[in-house]
């Protein structure tokens, strides 16, 4: 028996198809690290030590390793997790190195310099992605809020 096959039936057929191809995308952007919940309010003047632009400061317990804060601008900040993206673990915490912080269990570095566009970035692996980031919140005043 010979089956026919109209052409609104393929169009019935191949448009939704098409559609869900052409929305569906794979997030490269995600770093393979393990979710844990980050709520943070610091102060800029006593827990962050009033940093200036261009500097940091690590705080400890909250996400997998503590917090790398460094302040971007007057009225800007990013927010890292301390713990290596290689090891992934909250015994390998990264240790300050001045302009970098490096792993203590892989030998991974990762920058930590007065530029944006290179805090928490690689320089050198065996790690294959940058520092996790968190979303950072100033308030203008005095509280910077950190969460993911």
């Amino acid at each position: 028996m010979r089956f026919i096959v109209s052409k609104s039936k393929i169009k019935f057929f191949f448009i939704p198809l098409l559609i869900i191809v052409f929305f569906i995308q794979c997030d490269d952007d995600d770093i393979p690290f393990p979710y844990v919940p980050v709520y943070a309010t610091l102060q800029v003047d006593t827990e962050l030590g009033n940093l200036l632009p261009g500097q940091y400061k690590t705080v400890d317990g909250y996400g997998l390793g503590g917090l790398i804060i460094f302040r971007v601008s007057q009225n800007e900040f990013m927010a890292f997790d301390r713990a290596c993206t290689y090891e992934a673990k909250n015994d390998c915490v990264l240790s300050d190195e001045g302009s970098y912080f490096s792993c203590p269990c892989c030998g991974s570095q990762f920058w930590m310099v007065n530029n944006e566009d290179m805090a928490g970035t690689l320089m050198n692996g065996p790690a294959s992605y940058p520092l996790k980031r968190y979303s950072c919140l100033f308030n203008g005043i005095n509280t910077v809020t950190v969460t993911n």
